[in-house]
Formats: C-alpha cells, structure tokens, sequence
C-alpha cells in the first residue's frame, strides 16, 4: 500500500522560497525593461542601474538555490508537494517571460550594427540560457519530488505523470506539463485513499 503523504514544513518553505524567487524576477524585469522603455521613447527615464539588476538576479538564483534544496529535504522527508502552487507559480511567470523575450529582442535589433554585430549570438545564447534557468527553478522541486514518489510506489508509472514531468522541461509546454502532474498526483491519491477506506473496511 502506498505510504500516506504528510505535511512539512520543508516543502512548504520551498514553494515560499519561490514565491519571493519570483516577486524578484520581476522586480529585476522592471529595473531592466523601465529604463529600455524610456530610451525607446526617448523619455528622460534614468540609465540601467546594472549593479541593481546583478544583485537582483544573483538573489534570484540564490533564493531559487534555497527552494530546491528545501525541496530535496521535502523529498526525503515524504512531504506534501504543494502541486497546485506550482502550477500557480508557472502561470504568474507567463507575463514575465513574455516582457522578459521583448527586452532581449529590443536588446538585439539594439545592435544591429557593424561594430556589435558580431556579439549578438552571445546575447541570444545568455538570454535563452538565464531564461530557461527561470524556468527550471520553478520546475525542478516538483519533478525531483514526483520521481522520487514514482518509484516509492513501485507500481506501474502513472503515464500522466512521465509526460507531466518530461513536460517540464520544455519552454512553454512546462506549464502544462505542471498541470499534469498536478492532476497525476492527485488522482494517485484519490487511488490510495480509496485503498486505505477498503482495508478499514476489510478489518
């Protein structure tokens, strides 16, 4: 019979960790976009302040650091995974990726000139690395939690869950994949309950 899944405080301090993870992200969208919309509109906005975007995102990084590792501890201890503040979390991102591809896009044709040119692969590279790192750092906690859950129950994978998880891997399809393992997990439950409610009713 698969083992009852208790309530933590690891994993919970997890997802808290990622809710400030990503209140920072878009506090250093805003300390990036403010400033290139002002210059595109030729408004006396003030300069990129970027000591203040490095700190910003090295917080990002450090908070989303934290999450996982209380995910991991979350992991070990069996805790409650808090699947639905994932797939909350995923769709809050949804407008900061989409002004996060803008500004990089507004960065590039920036430097569509003969001097900087050349530098422009780099640009796209950093930019599609750090964004798929966000997206990871929300992804990442519940896909360690659901293979370590899989293979605890040593049944069958749940083949909702398997696409859910490779799922979360892909940009823009990691939401959906959030929801499916949402729903997987939940409905492993509901199987393990009905299972727990048999054998009481069996004694």
């Amino acid at each position: 019979m698969e083992e009852n899944v208790k309530k933590s405080r690891a994993m919970f301090l997890a997802k808290c960790f990622l809710v400030a993870t990503v209140v920072d992200l878009y506090a250093m969208e805003a300390a990036v976009f403010i400033p290139l919309w002002g210059i595109m509109k030729q408004l006396p906005w003030p300069n990129f302040n970027f000591w203040l975007i490095g700190i910003l995102l090295g917080v990002a990084f450090l908070l989303g650091i934290t999450a996982l590792a209380f995910s991991i501890i979350g992991t070990v201890k069996k805790d409650e995974p808090y699947t639905l503040a994932t797939v909350v979390l995923k769709c809050v991102m949804i407008p900061f990726f989409c002004i996060n591809l803008y500004a990089w896009f507004c960065l590039v044709s920036g430097m569509m000139n003969p001097f900087l040119f050349l530098g422009i692969p780099a640009i796209i590279c950093i930019g599609a690395c750090l964004t798929y790192c966000y997206m990871l750092m929300t992804s990442l906690p519940d896909v360690i939690y659901m293979i370590s859950f899989t293979i605890r129950r040593k049944k069958k994978p749940n083949a909702l869950m398997i696409v859910g998880i490779i799922l979360e891997f892909i940009f823009v399809l990691d939401v959906v994949g959030s929801i499916l393992i949402h729903k997987a997990y939940k409905d492993i439950q509901k199987e393990t309950d009905s299972m727990i409610t048999r054998d009481m009713l069996g004694k």
